[in-house]
Parts: structure tokens; C-alpha cells; sequence
């Protein structure tokens, strides 16, 4: 389901308290040089690994220019030292005589107007080999935005490297209410700083130093603070949605009322911080740490405790686990009675031989679970289990209710779905091509990306359905009620675009 989508429908800074920081990798910025040879070593996206490409015309051009200096371009990924655009530099070389040259950079901020400008600071480092690297030139410290920084270097006879290490130190800064949103701040030290109902949306903070920074009421949606330090953060009230905060340690934190909706926590250390009343619809609580200290509601005790599998019995019964993240848990043989699993993931989890009588499984979602004979549940939730695990390809499920049911990437090809009523239901990017679809009733259903090439949907009820990205290309729609639906880039069956 889209982000944001179903959200929608649906203290003090402690100075006190606080460690030592452990030591964290650095951020260096790309460079590249204008002369026309240069070693590139790119690290591949999401892999780190290393590809060398080298550009030389000819090795006597080469030795001609032996006075010249070599510079390499790095460029940093999430997997090393996380950097981006506005934390990039290009380092331009410019021999003024035989006996120096002068290597310059442009300082640009690492918030993007209009938002608060933080330019950072900026070391020069050196290498003869391109792994052993030393601080060259002062630290550039107090640079404006845009300003163009200047180091001279004798020329040297071997090969010489050159990168530029960008620092963002603010520790204790005052920045209540500034707008960082989309900020480029990997790495940044922000010991006890002020953030109060400051706008972190989609900003940059992995390995961050943010201990006991003063988070309260502050806008960190789709913020990305992967292995953070946030140790006694106060975050009370805090909006931090959709947010990735993975192997950060978030001990001692305080994030009472705090909306973590759809955010990952996935092997943060929560022991001794306080969530309760906080939003965690959705969030992510695998692999966390908690303890006898940690404050968390019984709801998200007993979700923790089985996406963890630190469940002490197998009674689970009159529980309410809706709206909840459970993907991949181990419910084997459990009894689930009576509970309420609406609009909760069950993907990846083990099913088998676990009891769901009278449990409300609406729109659960069951990709990838694993289910048995001994698995007790209703026809209807085992029915849409198959269909989104088996696929549907040319099942004949006229008349079946499959109302509130999640089918997203199902594959329906060729089915025939005659009168079978599908109101509410979750159907993105299933394919339906070729289908049976006459009278099928699909009101408000989510159709986003759906795939109905070909199929006969005459009669079909469309009514409040939303219809962006999906594909109509030669169905048959004679007497089909598109009341109120919407389109959006919808591909008609004539082939036309309709946007309205």
C-alpha cells in the first residue's frame, strides 16, 4: 500500500546522562580533477565493491605529465560513509607554476535553501597511495555558502591523492524551529542540541551524535537515522513516521506520545526508553533490545514479544494486534482466538498450526506466510492466503466474497471473478488480464498500478475505486459504473490516458 496512504485514512534536554560515543566512520567528499587523466574508483550502490577504470591516451602522454597530480573521485555510498549531493565537493587542481599547484573547492551548505544554511567544515587530507591518508592544510572552519576554499601544494615527483573530509560539529547548537528538512547531516554532532519543533522531514542523520539533543515536538518524517546515537533524546510528541531508524541506540530516550507510524526501529537498543502512548502502527520492533526499564504499552509488548520470539506461552487470545508490523514471526502452534489482526502484515510468518478462530483478519496481509492443514482459519482468509502465495491464474471464484481482502501483486490472470464482490479491497498491481471480471463489484477499492488488459468488466462497479496507473487496454467496459472513481496516467481501453 502506498506511504502515507493508509496513515491518512486512518521535557528538558537530559545533560546529565550520557557516554562516551563510539568511534564512527568518517564522511569524505567526492572529488574529481580537471586534468585529463584521473583514476576513478567508484563504490558500486548498495554493495561497496570496487570497480577501477583508467583513462589513459598513451603512456607517453602520461610521462610528459608526471608533474602533474593524479586525483581520485570517491564517491560515497549508505553502505560506507553515507553522502549525497550537497555534501559532495569537486576538488579542481590548477598548476600555477612547475613548483606548486593550487587545489580549491566550492563550500556549499548541507541544508538546502530555503532551509537553515549549515555549512561544514572542511579537512584537506593527503595520500602517496590511496590508502594511508593524512590531514594536509588547516581546518577550514567558518566557511560561507558557495565560497571558494584554496590549498597550495608543492608539485611532488610520485603520484599524490587528494580528498576533502566534510565535518558537520554543532555540538549544543540552538535550532528550535529551524527548517533542516532534507538535510545532508550523515555524521553530524549534535550532542545536546536544540531541535525543539524543528523540521527534520527527509533529513540525512545516519551515525548522527545526537545524544541528549532535545527532540521535542520536531517533524522527522522519512528521516533516515540508521546507527544514531540518540542516547537520552527527549522526543516526547515527536513526529518521526516513516522514518528508518535501524542499529541506533535509543537507550535511556524519551519518546512518550511520539508518532513512530510506519517507522523501523529494526535492532535499535530500546532499553530504558519510554514509549508509552507513542504511535508504533506499523513500526518495525524486530531485533530491538528492551528491558525490565522500558516503558512500552501492553499492545506493542505482546507484538515485540513475537516478532522476537520471546513469547512466554502460546495464548494470544482476545488480543488486539491490529495495524501491526508481525512480518516473518513464528506463530507456529499458537492460539490466536478472538484477536484482532486487522490491517496487520503477516508476511513471512509461520502460520502452521496456529488457531485464528473468530479473529478478524481483514485486510491482512499473508504474501510469503506459511500455513498447513492444522492452521485454523476461516475459508475466506485461507482463500486469499492461496491467491497472493499460489497465484489465481484461470481459478474460477465466481460469487466469492473477497471483500476487505489484500491482493496486492496477486496474479489473477485469466479468472473469472462474475459477481464476486471485492469492496475495499487492496488490489495494487495484481494482474487480472484476460479476466472474467462481468458484474464484479470492486467499490473503493485500491487499484493503484492493477492490470486489466483484455478483461470483460461489463456491469463491473467501479464506484470510488481508485484507478491511478492502472491498465483498462482493450477490456470491454460496456455498462461498467465508474461513479466518482479516480484516474490518474489510467491507461483506457482504447489506449488513451485519462487524468480525470
Amino acid at each position: 500500500m502506498r506511504k502515507h496512504f493508509f496513515k491518512a485514512s486512518l521535557k528538558s534536554p537530559v545533560s546529565e546522562c550520557v557516554r562516551p560515543r563510539a568511534q564512527q566512520c568518517e564522511h569524505f567528499e567526492a572529488l574529481e580533477t580537471s586534468t585529463p587523466f584521473y583514476l576513478s574508483m567508484l563504490l558500486r550502490p548498495r554493495t561497496g565493491a570496487l570497480r577501477s577504470d583508467l583513462s589513459m591516451p598513451s603512456k607517453q602522454l602520461f610521462k610528459q605529465t608526471l608533474n602533474l597530480i593524479t586525483v581520485a573521485l570517491i564517491i560515497a555510498t549508505s553502505r560506507d560513509c553515507p553522502a549525497a549531493t550537497l555534501r559532495n565537493a569537486t576538488l579542481q587542481i590548477v598548476s600555477t607554476n612547475s613548483a606548486q599547484i593550487v587545489i580549491s573547492w566550492q563550500a556549499k551548505s548541507a541544508v538546502p535553501a530555503p532551509g537553515l544554511q549549515i555549512v561544514p567544515d572542511y579537512q584537506l587530507e593527503k595520500s602517496s597511495d590511496f590508502t594511508n591518508w593524512t590531514a594536509f592544510g588547516a581546518l577550514r572552519i567558518g566557511a560561507a555558502n558557495n565560497q571558494t576554499l584554496q590549498t597550495i601544494d608543492p608539485v611532488s615527483n610520485g603520484p599524490a591523492f587528494y580528498r576533502v573530509k566534510s565535518i558537520v560539529d554543532r555540538p549544543l547548537a540552538k535550532l528550535n524551529q529551524a527548517d533542516l528538512s532534507h538535510g545532508e547531516l550523515a555524521q553530524a554532532d549534535f550532542f545536546g542540541a536544540e531541535f525543539f519543533a524543528a523540521d527534520l522531514t527527509a533529513a540525512n542523520l545516519t551515525g548522527a551524535d545526537l545524544r541528549a539533543a532535545d527532540l521535542r515536538f520536531a517533524t522527522l518524517t522519512d528521516a533516515v537515522a540508521d546507527g544514531a546515537d540518540l542516547f537520552a533524546v527527549d522526543a516526547i510528541s515527536a513526529v518521526i513516521d516513516f522514518a528508518s531508524i535501524k542499529n541506533a541506540d535509543l537507550s535511556f530516550a524519551n519518546l512518550e506520545a511520539t508518532d513512530l507510524f510506519g517507522a523501523t526501529l529494526r535492532g535499535s537498543d530500546l532499553r530504558s526508553t519510554i514509549l508509552t502512548g507513542a504511535d508504533l502502527r506499523f513500526t518495525t520492533l524486530h531485533q530491538t533490545l528492551i528491558d525490565s526499564h522500558t516503558r512500552l504499552d501492553s499492545k506493542w509488548i505482546k507484538i515485540w514479544q513475537l516478532v522476537n520470539n520471546q513469547t512466554t506461552n502460546s495464548i494470544f487470545t482476545n488480543l488486539d494486534l491490529s495495524i501491526a508490523d508481525i512480518r516473518s514471526a513464528d506463530m507456529q502452534g499458537k492460539n490466536f482466538s478472538g484477536s484482532d489482526f486487522s490491517s496487520s502484515s503477516l508476511a513471512g510468518a509461520d502460520l502452521r498450526g496456529a488457531n485464528f478462530t473468530n479473529a478478524n483478519l481483514r485486510f491482512v496481509i499473508f504474501n510469503d506466510a506459511l500455513m498447513d492443514t492444522n492452521t485454523v482459519i476461516e475459508p475466506k482468509s485461507r482463500l486469499i492466503w492461496e491467491i497472493v502465495n499460489q497465484g489465481a491464474v484461470g481459478r474460477d471464484l465466481h460469487g466469492t466474497n473477497l471483500n476487505n481482502a489484500f491482493l496486492a501483486d496477486a496474479d489473477m490472470r485469466n479468472v473469472n471473478l462474475t459477481n464476486t464482490t471485492m469492496t475495499l479491497a487492496v488490489m495494487e498491481f495484481a494482474n487480472l488480464g484476460g479476466g472474467n471480471l462481468r458484474s464484479v463489484n470492486l467499490t473503493s477499492a485500491d487499484c493503484l498500478g492493477t492490470i486489466f488488459t483484455n478483461a470483460i468488466l461489463n456491469s463491473a462497479n467501479f464506484t470510488g475505486a481508485d484507478l491511478t496507473q492502472a491498465n483498462f487496454l482493450g477490456a470491454t467496459t460496456n455498462g461498467a459504473i465508474f461513479n466518482g472513481a479516480t484516474f490518474s496516467q489510467t491507461i483506457m481501453p482504447d489506449g488513451s490516458i485519462r487524468n480525470f
